[in-house]
């Protein structure tokens, strides 16, 4: 009994407290999805796999009835008032490769997504960076950039795109303070690759969105910079390193951990607020349920494997100072 008292009163070492702060920190969410949201991906599952009609309370034989008028033949099951007929990935299938729309608004969704990723990333790096910096104004600079967040979205939006100049700018409009100077056909004239140049128009043609997107990505990337130990940067100053090689050399590496965290939040936002959303929920309300539930997984299963990738690329690269001590 004594030894068992010992046992237990026996500290946990800093990788086994980890867990346990890592498991306490989650179990708000664990408990959420699994009182809430389980049973309602499940749900969603049947749905997708079934054509969905809604009956209402409805006795044996009523169904029956039902099932015969309709010239139901596949499997059925009824519940609360639901009756579903197994179809198997025929509402997959019907998604994909029938639906006019959901396909190209799926692709194009996760190519804007791979374009702006790398953009967002390096845009909140440099100014969260800059922020990091001691200077007038600095308290106010960051709440400039953290504005957009808080602000209404179709605010910005409007706001934003009265500014134009740099998009004429890129497009050779010479209704732009720039005149005739078409800054795209000068790059292809100076030999810059039309795939390249391409690129460059479709960023700055949305770098004022990113710019609305990079908030809080902005704020992550600056509380990274802040939990820099001092020691680091003072240690290779001694050592006559420059600020760009501290840069490189102990920015990059100390906060290459938090480029996952902020990829995985900048890929899951573009795609909340990506079309393919607003279009899932307009196959819903055109009563196309199983239809809805089978394009919202082939959504789901296309930015969990987004994520995925992203995340093995990411923790490949990343680099844990704890570890090393």
């Amino acid at each position: 009994m004594k030894a068992l008292t010992l046992k237990l009163k026996k500290p946990l070492r800093y990788d086994q407290q980890k867990v346990l702060f890592g498991l306490l920190f989650l179990a708000p969410w664990l408990i959420g999805f699994v009182g809430i949201f389980l049973y309602s991906m499940i749900d969603s599952v049947i749905y997708s796999l079934s054509n969905v009609y809604f009956l209402g309370p409805s006795s044996a034989a009523e169904v029956a009835q039902y099932i015969q008028t309709q010239g139901i033949v596949g499997t059925t099951f009824y519940k609360l008032g639901i009756l579903f007929e197994f179809v198997g990935f025929d509402n997959f299938v019907y998604a994909w490769n029938v639906h006019s729309e959901y396909r190209r608004v799926l692709i194009s969704s996760m190519v804007e997504s791979l374009i702006n990723l790398p953009v967002i990333l390096i845009f909140s790096l440099l100014i969260a960076t800059m922020l990091n910096t001691k200077f007038k104004g600095n308290v106010f600079a960051r709440a400039v950039f953290f504005l957009p967040v808080i602000l209404a979205s179709e605010a910005v939006t409007i706001a934003l795109s009265q500014a134009v100049d740099l998009q004429a700018l890129m497009q050779g409009d010479t209704a732009g303070i720039f005149g005739n100077f078409e800054l795209n056909g000068l790059l292809i004239e100076s030999g810059f690759p039309k795939e390249i140049v391409d690129f460059l128009v479709s960023i700055v043609n949305t770098i004022f969105g990113i710019i609305s997107l990079a908030g809080v990505q902005i704020l992550i990337f600056l509380a990274g910079l802040q939990s820099i130990p001092t020691h680091l940067y003072e240690a290779a100053k001694v050592e006559g390193a420059t600020p760009y090689e501290s840069f490189w050399k102990i920015t990059i590496p100390m906060v290459s951990p938090h480029v996952i965290t902020v990829g995985v939040f900048t890929i899951v936002d573009s795609f909340l607020k990506s079309p393919v959303t607003r279009l899932i929920i307009t196959t819903k309300d055109n009563q196309q349920y199983g239809v809805s539930s089978a394009m919202a997984w082939i959504y789901f299963l296309a930015v969990m494997l987004l994520l995925g990738i992203f995340t093995y690329l990411a923790n490949k690269g990343a680099f844990y100072y704890d570890d090393e001590r």
